[in-house]
């Protein structure tokens, strides 16, 4: 097994840990004596399953565009590896954050601490496709123009959970509805498409 074969074992069982404990920290109240009826439970229960559904896609989104990304990475190095390993720092933080902000919806604080986490996951992200398509050459496979849209869609999600960190302290709702539209373009399929028609358009000669 190769060096990138073996990152992205480690990649995927980051992913799928972090993604486990998401749900294992759903709260369940079974301490309580009496307990309580299932209705209180439910609602107790509500903010963590919102934000569990939110980092759910915020995580499948960053292993899926990782997945793509090991299509076209033939290799690592030492930089591309220690970036990757900076991605997965943030990644097994977001059950923690995730749990903090759930558990305080309405505190700015809470919410920046889950937004902020997200920003550093998505900018390594960032950081390791662009070194990976630059400096590093560890790509193959690749227009110029398809690499040059995939390098500059990098700046969205950074630029959006920033964005969602900003708004936290304006509204807490709002800061949250913008990390679940951020996924949700990805999920559409519509960043894709954008990236393919744009590489098309470039290519074509005139």
């Amino acid at each position: 097994m190769c060096s990138s074969d073996l990152l992205q074992a480690l990649t995927d069982g980051f992913y799928a840990v972090a993604m486990t404990l998401l749900v294992l920290n759903l709260p369940l109240d079974l301490g309580q004596r009496p307990m309580p009826p299932t209705a209180t439970v439910l609602s107790h229960a509500l903010p963590h399953l919102l934000l569990y559904f939110d980092s759910i896609l915020v995580l499948g989104v960053l292993w899926f565009g990782n997945r793509n990304a090991f299509e076209y990475v033939e290799r690592t190095d030492h930089p591309h590896t220690w970036l990757s390993l900076g991605v997965l720092a943030f990644v097994a933080l977001v059950p923690w954050t995730t749990g903090l902000a759930a558990s305080r919806l309405h505190d700015p604080l809470a919410i920046t601490v889950y937004t902020v986490n997200l920003v550093f996951a998505t900018a390594f992200d960032a950081a390791t496709w662009l070194y990976a398509t630059g400096r590093g050459h560890l790509t193959a496979r690749m227009s110029p123009e398809f690499t040059r849209i995939s390098r500059r869609l990098t700046a969205v999600p950074v630029t959006g959970m920033a964005l969602a960190t900003g708004l936290a302290w304006a509204s807490t709702w709002a800061g949250l509805a913008t990390v679940v539209s951020l996924p949700l373009l990805a999920i559409s399929g519509l960043t894709y498409r954008v990236q393919h028609r744009l590489s098309t358009a470039m290519h074509q000669p005139e």
